[in-house]
C-alpha cells in the first residue's frame, strides 16, 4: 500500500510537472549593464524583510552543500548565500548566487536542474507539493536565484489545488520583486 501511495504521488507530481513547465522563469540578461553591484547578502536581507516572519529558511548552505545538493561549482560564482529548512517537513528555500560572467549559463542550468529534481523526482510531502510547482529559478544579471518560499494560508489551501498554485506563485513574485528592487537602478 505504502509503494503504491508513493507511485501514485510521483505520477501526479509528474503530472502536475508537464502543465507547470512554464513556471521556472530565467531573463536572458546576460550582462550587467542595468544591475547594481551589491552584495548577495544584502539581497537576501531585502527578501527576508519582505516576507517577514513568513520567511521560514533557517539553515545556512556552505560551499560543499551548494554543489552537493544544488549542483553549483565553487568556481562558478564569487558569492552566494543559500538557505534552507531545518526540518524536512518544511521546503522553504532560498538561494543567491552572484555568477562570474563566464559561468552564468552554468549556475543557471544548474539551479533549473535542481528544481527539474525537486518537482519530477523528489519525494514531497502532500502539503508541499503544489508549492515546490511554483518555485523559481531567476536570472538578473549575473545573479541567479532559487526561490521556493512564502506562506500558504489556511483558508486558502482549502480552496484546492488550483488556489494553492495561484497564492504560491504571488507568494514566490515578492522574493522576485525585492531582489529586483535592490538591483536594477
Amino acid at each position: 500500500m505504502r509503494r503504491m501511495k508513493k507511485i501514485v504521488s510521483l505520477v501526479m507530481v509528474g503530472i502536475m510537472a508537464f502543465s507547470l513547465a512554464a513556471c521556472s522563469s530565467k531573463k536572458d540578461d546576460q550582462g550587467t549593464g542595468n544591475v547594481k553591484d551589491v552584495p548577495v547578502s544584502e539581497i537576501q536581507t531585502a527578501v527576508k524583510d519582505a516576507y517577514g516572519e513568513a520567511y521560514i529558511p533557517n539553515m545556512d548552505y556552505d560551499a560543499q552543500a551548494l554543489e552537493s545538493i544544488f549542483g553549483v561549482k565553487e568556481d562558478w560564482y564569487e558569492e552566494f548565500v543559500a538557505q534552507g529548512p531545518m526540518i524536512s517537513a518544511q521546503v522553504d528555500t532560498f538561494v543567491a548566487i552572484k555568477a562570474k560572467e563566464a559561468n552564468v549559463k552554468e549556475v543557471v542550468d544548474a539551479l533549473n536542474s535542481y528544481r527539474d529534481y525537486l518537482v519530477n523526482d523528489s519525494m514531497q510531502y502532500p502539503m508541499n507539493q503544489i508549492k515546490v510547482q511554483a518555485s523559481r529559478v531567476e536570472q538578473v544579471g549575473n545573479y541567479v536565484f532559487f526561490i521556493l518560499l512564502g506562506d500558504i494560508p489556511m483558508e486558502v489551501e482549502e480552496k484546492g489545488e488550483d488556489a494553492i498554485l495561484a497564492a504560491a506563485k504571488e507568494q514566490a513574485q515578492i522574493a522576485v520583486d525585492a531582489i529586483n528592487k535592490v538591483l536594477t537602478k
